[in-house]
């Protein structure tokens, strides 16, 4: 069988939640716990998530432990093109420690060749050539050359001072430089191992000056696969030797440790490194976190150009730690990170400096993934055994609640462990249950409504269907037996009204008839039981179960009444006569489900209130009233005001029933007294005052001419003073006919 997407939906949404959602949550911790799980896009949304996270942390401010001079376009502009001369340099080192009493300088800048710029070489020729039989010559540039050698220049400059060159490693074999002594070795591993891979290549310093300074550190940054820089390589391997980082190897000098020391955790992974005191967290890959405190040039930056020109502008120098670097484009230092993607690669050291001298250094702590795992789980349990299922908002809110609490927590442990667990996993998967359970509803759902039109569609109108699934009920054609109210109406006379109308005028006329009182009907979620010719069958209270099934019916009523007038002109126009019903209502116990033969069924009510219902609808054409309810009604919606009719005796029935009319919610003052005085007649007939009673049906008969009830009470009164009834004459009137 071919698996298609909405046959697993379907199965989906019909599987036990417990189940799939357990698939859902142990997959998540599947790939929580073992890497090479692997599901896509993870990686992608975890550096996402490590970003903005990053972004709410960071202090978005500088630190003034930390200053960097930039090689900007204005010093290049002024000072010529890159690379300077190192008499230039030596000159800025001069300047920052002599003039601006900076702590130590960090060079993130690579100077791998002689400098060539003085011309010395050019003179050494032409002493050797040239000049050789000139006298004096080879004395006085003997004397003279010193001056020119730019390299020493730059090394007397750094020798003794605090200073860190950069240098770079390779991905070819090419060697170029001095490489500087390593941070430790594999010996000082002991027992234990670091696992990185072997350098092919480095280009370090020329040597004269790698041997000037107090140490050199390499300036490599690692790229994630978005290309984006988070971390830093702390140490890299070059054949037995590890070497550290610019940022390191600094800090280290700045401290004046006398050196940087592996540190191991219980299991022997590398899980720090020690440079006198300073404890540095890094991965058992030697990778650090680079705590960006926020965005490009959130450091105090001073120009290059103002450094050397002795600048009084040149500011927050003294006691800090200088950092020279370039942000110039053309010299292409520029990163793409959390913050941006033009990010001086400078900066990288500054927040990795600042971060080691103040404490700030985050990690991703040995057992993160178990944390990560741990509340991953929970959440996933909470979501499938506790927060409500397949009610949309309600679903929502609760995962959205569960999500804020994981996202909480794991800021804790990054504010206050300096710990970073993973976090879009968790996030994912809570992602990942809302959509099951949005999808499996919204099939659930649909395939309700399917079932649920299926079955009421013929009877209930496609909102109401909406409204049932909605309820939470459960519906079926199963037979039951129920409290409702049942309605049955009729066109007066519709014989004669079909005899003087065509077929066609007739069926157009009854459609347009039936439509409105259909529509009366079901604004009140009354059911549609069935069209007999003129006559419409409904009942209140089923499929829906409403409490108020007796009042919905009754307003129904009241509002078919009141919509016969407006038929009228429309009727009129189109050569149709106005027509008059009448409706009988009942409240009772009924038997309701799905009848009829094999061969056809329909959704209906049975029973003796049902039948009861029928007699009343006959006996408004004795009464000459467009409504009749029964007494379970009239008790079961007292809002509205009611005006008993008489009391009868239907056929088939020994015990007397009241019928009663019910008036509007609001009756005039006139209505009133004529209802006042029609209560008093009737209570008169009944105590046999037949005179009495009347006086008061032929008042009542003079103030509404338009209404035969009176006059039929008038004539009854009339027969029994000619003809008392006998003794025990209970005030009912005997139907002879249904």
């Amino acid at each position: 069988m071919r698996l298609t997407p909405g046959k697993l939906l379907n199965w989906l949404a019909g599987a036990p939640r417990w189940l799939v959602g357990g698939v859902i949550v142990a997959i998540f911790a599947a790939d929580a716990l073992s890497p090479r799980f692997g599901l896509p896009l993870l990686p992608k949304l975890e550096a996402i998530a490590y970003d903005a996270r990053l972004a709410a942390v960071s202090p978005h401010s500088a630190d003034p432990q930390v200053v960097i001079v930039d090689i900007d376009e204005r010093s290049l502009a002024r000072e010529g093109r890159w690379p300077w001369s190192r008499d230039k340099l030596a000159k800025l080192v001069t300047q920052l420690f002599d003039r601006y009493r900076a702590h130590a300088i960090g060079f993130d800048v690579v100077f791998p060749e002689p400098d060539t710029s003085s011309g010395a070489g050019v003179i050494d020729r032409l002493a050797e050539t040239t000049f050789a039989s000139t006298p004096g010559f080879r004395e006085r540039w003997s004397a003279l050359r010193p001056t020119l050698d730019y390299d020493a220049a730059f090394a007397a400059a750094l020798a003794g001072k605090p200073v860190v060159l950069g240098y770079g490693f390779n991905v070819t074999d090419q060697e170029s430089g001095a490489l500087p002594p390593p941070a430790f070795t594999v010996a000082d591993l002991h027992d234990h191992a670091i696992p990185l891979a072997q350098e092919r290549g480095y280009t370090a310093n020329y040597p004269t000056l790698a041997h000037a300074a107090a140490g050199s550190g390499h300036i490599d940054p690692a790229f994630d696969v978005d290309n984006v820089v988070r971390r830093v390589p702390m140490v890299k391997r070059y054949g037995d030797g590890f070497y550290a980082a610019l940022s390191l190897e600094l800090a280290a000098v700045a401290v004046e440790a006398r050196s940087i020391r592996p540190v191991f955790d219980t299991n022997g992974d590398l899980s720090a490194l020690d440079a006198g005191g300073l404890v540095v967290p890094v991965s058992g890959d030697g990778l650090a976190l680079i705590p960006y405190r926020g965005a490009s040039r959130t450091y105090h930056y001073e120009s290059a150009t103002d450094v050397l020109a002795g600048s009084p502008s040149v500011k927050g120098i003294e006691g800090a730690i200088v950092l020279v670097g370039t942000t110039a484009k053309g010299l292409q230092d520029l990163r793409s990170t959390p913050f941006g993607p033009d990010f001086p690669g400078v900066e990288l050291h500054a927040n990795l400096v600042s971060a080691m001298l103040n404490g700030d250094m985050t990690s991703v702590p040995r057992g993160a993934r178990e944390v990560e795992m741990l509340i991953l789980v929970v959440a996933g349990l909470l979501v499938v055994f506790v927060i409500p299922w397949r009610r949309p908002f309600v679903t929502s809110m609760g995962i959205s609640a569960l999500a804020a609490v994981v996202i909480a927590i794991n800021f804790w442990f990054w504010v206050h462990d300096k710990s970073v667990i993973p976090l879009a996993r968790t996030l994912a998967m809570l992602l990942v249950l809302w959509l099951y359970n949005l999808l499996t509803g919204f099939v659930k759902e649909a395939s309700e409504t399917r079932q649920l039109t299926h079955l009421f569609g013929e009877y209930v109108p496609p909102e109401r269907v909406a409204e049932m699934r909605e309820s939470g009920q459960s519906y079926s054609l199963d037979g039951e037996s129920r409290d409702l109210t049942v309605m049955f109406s009729d066109v007066r006379q519709f014989t004669a009204v079909s005899e003087r109308l065509p077929a066609r005028e007739l069926k157009a006329m009854m459609n347009a008839y039936l439509t409105a009182m259909t529509e009366e009907i079901q604004r009140t979620r009354g059911t549609v039981d069935k069209y007999i010719g003129d006559a419409i069958m409904a009942f209140w209270g089923a499929p829906m179960q409403t409490p108020t099934h007796a009042r919905d019916a009754v307003t129904t009523a009241l509002a078919m009444r009141a919509a016969m007038p407006l038929l009228g002109p429309a009727f009129a126009a189109r050569g149709w006569p106005q027509l008059a019903i009448g409706i009988g209502i009942n409240t009772g116990t009924m038997n309701v489900g799905d009848m009829g033969s094999r061969f056809r069924k329909a959704y209906t009510v049975l029973g003796d209130a049902v039948n009861l219902a029928s007699r009343i609808e006959g006996l408004t054409k004795l009464y000459g009233v467009t409504v009749l309810c029964g007494q379970a009604t009239r008790d079961a919606a007292p809002e509205f005001a009611w005006r008993e009719i008489d009391r009868v005796r239907v056929v088939n029935r020994s015990e007397p029933i009241a019928i009663f009319e019910p008036m509007t919610a609001e009756v005039a003052t006139g209505a009133r007294a004529r209802l006042e005085c029609w209560d008093e007649a009737l209570a008169l007939y009944r105590a046999r005052d037949f005179e009495g009673a009347l006086g008061h049906f032929a008042d009542l008969g003079e103030q509404d001419v338009s209404t035969t009830l009176y006059a039929l009470f008038a004539a009854r009164c009339r027969v029994y003073i000619a003809a008392p009834p006998p003794e025990d004459w209970d005030g009912a009137t005997n139907m002879t006919q249904k």
